[in-house]
């Protein structure tokens, strides 16, 4: 609505897990360096946690972009071990239908690993919400992929995404064979700013559309959290322009805080 009145090609601020939507930040970055070596290396399964709206599931899915190979990203992982395991075989195999038993599901998937790996490919398996995980013997299934290794490490990188609570759930025989546990917390208040000004000018921002005061709030309000920030900015910028001002102030960010806890309140 306010992208004409603004000089933008599109809406800034929407929801995306898209890797074009990642904005560079030194705790992201550093946080996606971590996790790259580790599952590169195969050092053995990784653990990407943090609160609500923190941006897991974006960084994840740039962290898939840049390694060789397929990522196979299972976002609701309540699944039985039988499920799971069948669908992981018809992912990265790339059937239409699944052997009917478990062990020919595990067959097939153990067969099409190695024949990645031998391309030189390293498949990753991203396990978003794990802490939805209820039953053991998933968890199990999961770490029994972890055996399947051609020539040394797994042929299979595995991550973990989800709250904190994922490190309590995790059972001994693959917590105690993670290479890499990452909190991804909310972000600085430079950070918050870059963030914001770096997701104005992926949608065609030629000047500045948040005064510096303005950037400081949305970081106050938003907690530092991506997805808050995504909200706050969307409706002061809405705000503004229906007052026609050319640029978002820190009133204008006040409002949009109170009018968006309501809303959430409500």
């Amino acid at each position: 609505m306010y992208e004409a009145h603004f000089g933008l090609d599109r809406p800034p601020f929407g929801e995306t897990v898209s890797p074009s939507a990642y904005v560079a930040a030194p705790s992201r970055d550093a946080v996606l360096r971590r996790l790259r070596y580790a599952l590169e290396h195969g050092q053995g399964p990784a653990v990407l946690f943090g609160p609500p709206g923190s941006g897991k599931t974006l960084l994840a899915r740039k962290l898939a972009s840049e390694l060789r190979g397929p990522a196979v990203h299972v976002t609701f992982p309540a699944l039985s071990a039988a499920e799971l395991v069948a669908y992981l075989a018809e992912e990265f195999g790339g059937l239409t239908s699944v052997p009917s038993s478990l062990n020919g599901a595990l067959r097939h998937l153990r067969d099409q690993l190695a024949a990645l790996v031998a391309r030189g490919e390293r498949p990753l398996l991203i396990v978003d919400e794990a802490h939805l995980i209820d039953e053991v013997a998933t968890f199990e299934a999961l770490r029994l992929l972890l055996n399947f290794a051609t020539a040394g490490p797994p042929d299979l990188s595995l991550l973990f995404v989800g709250s904190a609570e994922v490190l309590l759930e995790l059972p001994a025989g693959l917590a105690g064979r993670l290479a890499a546990r990452c909190l991804l917390g909310p972000l600085t208040e430079a950070e918050s700013s870059t963030y914001v000004i770096g997701r104005l000018t992926a949608a065609g921002s030629q000047t500045p559309l948040f005064t510096r005061d303005a950037l400081s709030a949305l970081h106050n309000a938003a907690d530092g959290l991506p997805r808050r920030l995504n909200h706050l900015a969307d409706l002061a910028l809405l705000i503004a322009y229906a007052q026609d001002h050319p640029i978002a102030e820190e009133r204008d960010v006040t409002i949009a805080a109170r009018e968006f806890d309501r809303d959430v309140a409500a």
